[in-house]
């Protein structure tokens, strides 16, 4: 029955971009029936292939020992607070500051270059689409929102509306690598992080070109090259992604403070509400 549903719900959403979309006889369905089939294989290899849940299982323990030495700093710097009882701002936040400083050291020593124009290149050649926005959508997987653009930096002023948008629907339809490792912290599984973040690629080219269908005429792009680093050396590198890291940690830090204080009056005026009308335990959620 979960099935059914999963798949009424795809059904739906597709129904509803290409009702919206600009023009729907622009809408080249091989990206959509190729986007589909990438989610679609994906998924079945991790959740039902013997293969496919060790390869995962393999990654997640890696990623795991990887975050594992986030600890190291978090108790150089915090101490027996460190080793206490969980508290958010200790525990998780940090991690996300250890991820983007590991990224950007990374994409220094080009490693994650080079991940990306493998992954970026197979994208373009299963869907069609054009190699700048299957690099972007690719970079989504492991950057920021603010950051993949940055890959293709170049191009932007060249790029299509349908290129453009498809790159602001990668970022939005993704979350950052360092954001993830927060996310780990919390106790999701990692397995399934991974397997969503390698998913939204395909799904955000998928829904970009039913909403915005390329009807112009795409820039050759056979020799698009992704930005290097501009960092001078490792050291600054890594200053620089932990930095990055920081200003996010301090925002979703800031922004749970506030939220989850709002709700939490809320949810007494609800109960309030509630109590008057008959209703016990009346909240948001």
């Amino acid at each position: 029955m979960q099935l059914l549903i999963s798949l009424v719900g795809i059904v739906v959403l597709i129904l509803c971009a290409c009702a919206l979309s600009e023009n729907r006889k622009a809408i080249k369905w091989r990206t959509v029936g190729g986007a589909l089939f990438l989610q679609a294989g994906f998924a079945a290899l991790v959740l039902y292939s013997s293969i496919g849940q060790s390869m995962l299982g393999s990654m997640s323990s890696g990623v795991s020992n990887i975050l594992g030495f986030a600890d190291v700093g978090i108790q150089f710097l915090f101490g027996d607070l460190a080793t206490g009882g969980f508290i958010f701002a200790i525990r998780v936040l940090p991690l996300v500051i250890f991820i983007s400083a590991l990224i950007s050291l990374l994409y220094y020593i080009g490693v994650m270059q080079w991940v990306i124009k493998v992954i970026g290149g197979g994208i373009q050649k299963f869907l069609g689409t054009s190699r700048v926005e299957s690099l972007a959508a690719t970079g989504n997987i492991f950057l920021s929102q603010g950051e993949s653009p940055l890959l293709v930096k170049p191009f932007l002023p060249t790029m299509t509306r349908s290129e453009l948008f498809a790159v602001m629907t990668g970022g939005m339809a993704s979350v950052a690598g360092s954001v993830l490792g927060g996310y780990a912290g919390l106790g999701v599984e990692i397995k399934y992080l991974i397997a969503a973040s390698f998913m939204a690629a395909p799904g955000s080219l998928l829904m970009a070109k039913l909403l915005v269908p390329e009807q112009e005429s795409v820039v050759e792009d056979a020799h698009v090259e992704i930005a290097k680093s501009e960092h001078s050396n490792a050291i600054d590198a890594l200053a620089a992604g932990a930095m990055n890291g920081m200003k996010v940690a301090v925002a979703i830090g800031t922004m749970l403070i506030a939220f989850v204080s709002v709700i939490a009056m809320a949810n007494a005026g609800f109960e309030m509400v509630g109590n008057w009308v008959g209703i016990e335990h009346l909240t948001l959620q």
